[in-house]
């Protein structure tokens, strides 16, 4: 028996003991099932139906083994559930039982597609960005912390320690040479972004084109990370960039733009707590694509390729 095998195993007797907890009534079959394994991270996803019963999603974490970082996740869920509670058409999905000793629990079924598969579908993106919009907003708006002046220089000294361990031979990454010379652009950039308003507020912290479901007017973010608050352009630049990187006509996007100005109208359309032009989202794009640029270097596959050469030609656009 392989190791997804076993898993999938072991989550359907996690989902038996859940479902007692939860009083869930009905005969529930698994229909479906999804995997992630790689070197940090070892987790199931799985749906469940029942005749004349709403379907359930099992979540359940096998790596790491640390229950730390899962329940912090479920911290999170909660946060956004408890800030998106007034919203009637932005949500996350409803956690109907856990057990944070089995690392895993039960949530309702959210319908919806993601962005990515209905950007696939669609020709026009500007209503799915709209909606992708409106729910962060309202996320941030629900979460928000303070005011305070953007601070640039720590991220932008972080890329500067992650270039200088290119130069010494500490850490290699494909394309390093121009890395390490957008790393060097960007300290330049620093004085006109620092200290001008910005707004704190919980972070998402992995808010990309296959974590938000979209059905109708209706629109549910998933798959938090743990707790933590920072400028809401973290959020902003990692979802547009996910949405260059997979949907965008490279093209389309004129020098100095990271994407398509109608398509940031269009996402700036529905998120309305900042403007498009808040420091933290001029800045943090620019951030996002190093930081992809250098996460995408551990990776392999296919599709990792091919997202790596967009995101060259993002580069090149957005630095030029």
């Amino acid at each position: 028996m392989n190791v997804n095998s076993e898993i999938d195993a072991l989550a359907q007797e996690t989902f038996a003991h859940l479902a007692e907890q939860g009083n869930l009534s009905g005969a529930y079959t698994k229909t479906r099932s999804w995997f992630k394994n790689d070197k940090r991270r070892l987790h199931i996803v799985q749906r469940y139906d029942a005749k004349d019963h709403a379907p359930v999603i099992l979540k359940q974490v096998f790596r790491p083994e640390d229950p730390t970082e899962f329940n912090g996740i479920l911290d999170a869920h909660h946060l956004a559930s408890q800030a998106l509670q007034a919203c009637s058409e932005q949500h996350a999905p409803e956690i109907l039982v856990e057990d944070r000793a089995l690392k895993a629990c039960l949530m309702r079924f959210q319908p919806g597609e993601t962005l990515r598969d209905l950007c696939e579908t669609h020709e026009d993106h500007a209503d799915i960005l709209m909606q992708t919009g409106r729910w962060l907003s309202a996320y941030h708006r629900g979460t928000f912390e303070q005011a305070r002046g953007f601070q640039p220089k720590f991220m932008a000294r972080h890329m500067l320690h992650l270039a200088d361990q290119m130069q010494t031979g500490a850490r290699r990454i494909k394309g390093q040479k121009r890395f390490v010379a957008l790393a060097h652009q960007v300290q330049d950039m620093v004085a006109d972004y620092e200290g001008r308003p910005s707004k704190i507020a919980a972070k998402h912290g992995d808010f990309n084109s296959h974590n938000i479901l979209i059905e109708g007017n209706r629109t549910a973010g998933f798959d938090f990370l743990p707790i933590s608050h920072a400028p809401v352009g973290y959020d902003i630049a990692r979802i547009l960039l996910s949405y260059a990187l997979t949907a965008v006509d490279l093209d389309r996007i004129p020098k100095g733009h990271v994407l398509p100005p109608e398509a940031l109208a269009a996402f700036f359309e529905g998120y309305d707590f900042v403007p498009a032009d808040d420091p933290s989202v001029g800045f943090l794009l620019r951030i996002q694509i190093l930081s992809d640029w250098n996460r995408m270097s551990d990776k392999k596959g296919v599709q990792n390729l091919i997202n790596f050469e967009r995101l060259r030609v993002i580069a090149r656009r957005a630095f030029a």
